[in-house]
């Protein structure tokens, strides 16, 4: 198995040449899948002896066929928590950029794009979902004060990590590194969905999944939990992978809409609803907004084409209504 994997790597393996840095990731593409997945690394345990940066979940992944992308965080094998050196965002802004990339690429809407990892991993899914504004962020055992927690490592590991992010160790070098994550990670608002795990005798969870969790409770930001009885980080590894599987494959089961295709037909406008993996129980109505601020509105339906006896140049917006068993589940405004 450990062969398989190896030559896999070997076959997907590339690098994105970034403003900034090389970025190596794997790639999978699935031509019939709506969705990505991208996947980031944590700690490896080695990095005080230059080990490279390794690949994360590919065996709890390999049985799901979506897009994927596995992204390492490594400048001179030195992680970088997908910040940046020297204080700055580098590494952050060549990520991003990467992934919008793919995402055009493989005609995937933000809206199905999937941000995930674990501890180092799931703090990278938080600032790189949150920046980009991805559909769905699944964090485990996640940092929030990265400062603070890399303050507790050993010296050499601190020494080496703080001044390549900040640029040096000085005293403050935790504080800045906090406010650095916290601007970026305590959001007042967003469209993206959250899904959390954490062990409640882990410190991670209290120390820093909690503070972030009641920000996001201040805020009415909802977001799914998944808590287990176990404690220490290290246990992370053992209970995450099934959570993670299990959320990834439920996203990806769900209903959704798709910006519908609007085609103009000589005096009326004709609107194709895109939604993907309907139920017998799923309908949705469909609002087109006048530039002279009128609405016409089609009222909840089945039906996937609908023609309006408006001129598409007279079009501001189309918004679908997603409902299923009776229950309104999307709602996406599209602005020709």
């Amino acid at each position: 198995m450990l062969d398989k994997f190896k030559n896999d790597i070997k076959k997907h393996e590339h690098y994105y040449r970034g403003k900034n840095h090389r970025i190596d990731y794997l790639q999978y593409n699935q031509a019939d899948s709506n969705h990505l997945i991208v996947v980031l690394s944590g700690f490896n345990g080695k990095e005080t002896h230059g080990a490279p940066a390794k690949y994360n979940y590919m065996r709890t992944l390999n049985d799901i066929h979506i897009n994927k992308l596995f992204i390492k965080d490594s400048v001179d094998n030195v992680p970088v928590y997908y910040m940046g050196t020297e204080g700055s965002t580098s590494y952050l802004d060549d990520v991003c950029a990467l992934i919008e990339e793919k995402l055009e690429e493989m005609k995937v809407a933000k809206e199905q794009l999937i941000i995930s990892g674990s501890s180092k991993g799931g703090t990278g899914a938080l600032l790189i979902g949150l920046t980009l504004g991805a559909g769905h962020i699944i964090a485990g055992a996640s940092q929030l004060n990265v400062g603070t927690y890399l303050s507790t490592l050993n010296e050499k590991l601190k020494e080496m990590l703080f001044t390549q992010i900040i640029g040096h160790n000085n005293a403050d070098a935790p504080e800045i590194l906090d406010r650095k994550f916290r601007e970026r990670l305590l959001v007042k608002e967003t469209r993206s969905q959250f899904y959390f795990h954490g062990g409640n005798r882990d410190l991670h969870y209290s120390q820093h999944m909690v503070p972030m969790l009641r920000h996001f409770d201040a805020h009415g930001i909802l977001y799914e939990l998944d808590l287990r009885g176990y404690e220490g980080h290290e246990n992370v590894k053992y209970y995450f992978p099934d959570y993670f599987e299990r959320t990834v494959k439920g996203i990806t089961a769900r209903t959704f809409i798709e910006r519908p295709k609007v085609t103009a037909r000589g005096e009326e406008t004709e609107i194709d609803v895109k939604i993907n993996n309907t139920t017998d129980n799923t309908d949705w109505a469909i609002y087109v907004y006048k530039k002279d601020k009128k609405i016409v509105k089609i009222m909840y339906n089945t039906d996937r084409k609908h023609t309006v006896p408006v001129r598409y140049e007279d079009i501001r917006s189309v918004k679908v209504f997603l409902r299923v068993n009776g229950e309104k589940k999307q709602v996406e405004d599209y602005i020709l």
